[in-house]
């Protein structure tokens, strides 16, 4: 018999309230941690969707770089999060907008509204305490979606890290 083990929890603030602050303190340096939040081929392996993977993930990171990840493409359209770095203080912080985005073949674009993205990077004896802070979400429904969003995520990064 297979004891399943329970979900780890790194949202921190209750679902549906405004910020989305999600937590967690993960086995490496914070130079590590940074670089897997800021190389497209790091953040590949643990910002996925659920039993999924990213198309793509390009980053130019410089302040007013941009940035995207793909989470689906299809003949039809393509969903992605876009934004642009307002802050990078390597190894300790990272500022960033954010935006959710359906792109049709038609041209037609569906994006919502530009919320703001803060991590920090704090290193804690052999460990990094990470602390993200998403603003500005409109919706309580959305603001729900996004930290089960970034939950998950955290989980997938104490993993991709530590191996």
């Amino acid at each position: 018999m297979t004891v399943q083990q329970p979900a780890r929890e790194f949202l921190k603030s209750e679902p549906g309230i405004n910020p989305v602050i999600v937590e967690g303190l993960f086995r490496a340096t914070p130079q590590r941690i940074f670089r897997a939040f800021t190389e497209p081929e790091e953040v590949s392996c643990w910002f996925v969707p659920r039993d999924g993977r990213l198309v793509s993930a390009e980053i130019d990171l410089k302040v007013g770089g941009k940035w995207c990840f793909v989470i689906e493409r299809t003949d039809e359209k393509q969903i992605h999060f876009e934004g642009e770095y307002l802050v990078i203080d390597a190894p300790r912080r990272l500022d960033f907008s954010w935006r959710h985005v359906q792109q049709f073949a038609d041209g037609r674009r569906e994006a919502t509204d530009t919320s703001k993205v803060s991590v920090t990077f704090t290193e804690a004896g052999k460990a990094t305490e990470v602390r993200l802070s998403h603003e500005a979400i409109k919706s309580e429904d959305a603001r729900r979606g996004v930290g089960g969003g970034w939950n998950g995520c955290f989980g997938r990064l104490a993993d991709f890290v530590s191996e």
